[in-house]
């Protein structure tokens, strides 16, 4: 699963993760491989993926389409996103058939970021788009202000306050790499090289 962060403030957006993702053989012999889960997405917009490594596929996909199509402003990216996951994942879900059976856990979270130069007064945006099995479909919602994955309630709750505080970006990036550190120390399943990207006006930075 590893482990994913999101956090949008009124200056920019936050998104963290760690790159440790399972991965099962032809075989269904399980082993950790490491994969970069933050995809910048034009100039001012990040997709993240977080659960099966197929999500990380689709993110760079995404990525390349939205090249293709000149599309950089969050709100269109958004509009393209959905029917783009829902078609490319009945491609991804028989390919996968072909190989094993589909666990139901198999599940895969992504979460589209981005920082709108054209809506000062409400830039941050967060979505997330998921799978379910049963029946097979893409599923989305537009997230408030934080999302994590696996769920860190108490986690989420720190990052409320800092923001009801209206702590600076910077420092929020400081407690989540605190955050990263402690819960990779805690769940074998999280591991380095860890991910911070902000998307503010100035764009997608690491940092």
């Amino acid at each position: 699963m590893g482990q994913l962060l999101a956090c949008a403030t009124p200056a920019g957006v936050l998104l963290a993760s760690d790159s440790r993702t399972e991965f099962f053989e032809p075989s269904g012999e399980e082993s950790f491989i490491a994969v970069e889960r933050l995809i910048p997405v034009g100039t001012h917009a990040v997709l993240a993926s977080a659960g099966a490594v197929e999500g990380h596929d689709l993110c760079r996909d995404f990525a390349a389409f939205a090249k293709d199509e000149g599309l950089t402003e969050i709100d269109a990216l958004w509009d393209a996103a959905m029917p783009f996951f829902t078609g490319r994942y009945d491609e991804v879900m028989r390919k996968m058939c072909e190989k094993l059976p589909v666990d139901p856990l198999h599940n895969m979270y992504l979460v589209l970021a981005g920082y709108s130069v054209r809506q000062p007064e409400r830039p941050a945006r967060l979505f997330i788009i998921w799978n379910r099995l049963q029946p097979a479909k893409i599923e989305f919602n537009q997230v408030t202000n934080i999302f994590t994955l696996p769920r860190r309630l108490g986690l989420e709750f720190k990052l409320s306050q800092m923001l009801a505080q209206k702590a600076p970006l910077a420092e929020i990036v400081a407690a989540a790499k605190a955050a990263m550190d402690k819960l990779a120390g805690q769940d074998q399943f999280i591991g380095p090289p860890f991910h911070f990207l902000t998307i503010t006006a100035a764009g997608v930075q690491k940092v």
